[in-house]
């Protein structure tokens, strides 16, 4: 089963994904509408988006005490927004943050994953965004950081070996 993954690493904080997200599903270009928030990590010098994570077992919906939250045949979570009172205590259990409020309807906001065709990974630019299988995004990840090692490490050891500055 595949899952929305984020790399911070190619993250340029555009936050183009907001925008396509809000237009699509709000028809608006307003970040506060979107189902991802990319968040800025000033103290790291990185920003990220995050989106809902799809829990298998989501803790947002086991809180919800009207039952108003859903899991849908795709397996994403989906907010029946005429029974939600408002309470907010799925946004308040979400782990990752990843559940937002909708400023005018009050009612929360999560990644549907634009039912498959996904906007924010259509569109990012760095390609920040993927939509893989999990051991797909792990592969990479465990590549990225092997050349990694290799260039901030490896051959900062070989040139010094060798005389050279690194």
């Amino acid at each position: 089963m595949k899952k929305l993954f984020v790399d911070p690493l190619k993250c340029s904080g555009c936050r183009y994904c907001e925008m396509i997200c809000s237009f699509y599903h709000e028809g608006v270009f307003n970040y506060r509408c979107s189902r991802i928030r990319v968040v800025r990590e000033d103290e790291f010098g990185v920003d990220y988006p995050v989106v809902c994570r799809q829990c298998s077992s989501c803790p947002c919906i086991e809180v919800c005490p009207v039952e108003a939250l859903k899991k849908n045949q795709m397996g994403t979570v989906k907010v029946v927004e005429d029974r939600c009172i408002g309470c907010f205590k799925c946004v308040e259990e979400c782990f990752f943050g990843a559940i937002n409020v909708h400023p005018e309807k009050m009612v929360p906001i999560i990644c549907d994953l634009c039912g498959g065709d996904l906007r924010c990974v259509e569109k990012c630019p760095t390609n920040a965004i993927k939509y893989v299988d999990p051991g797909v995004f792990a592969g990479e990840k465990r590549r990225r950081y092997a050349e990694t090692i290799y260039t901030n490490v490896f051959k900062k050891w070989r040139l010094k070996k060798r005389g050279g500055n690194p």
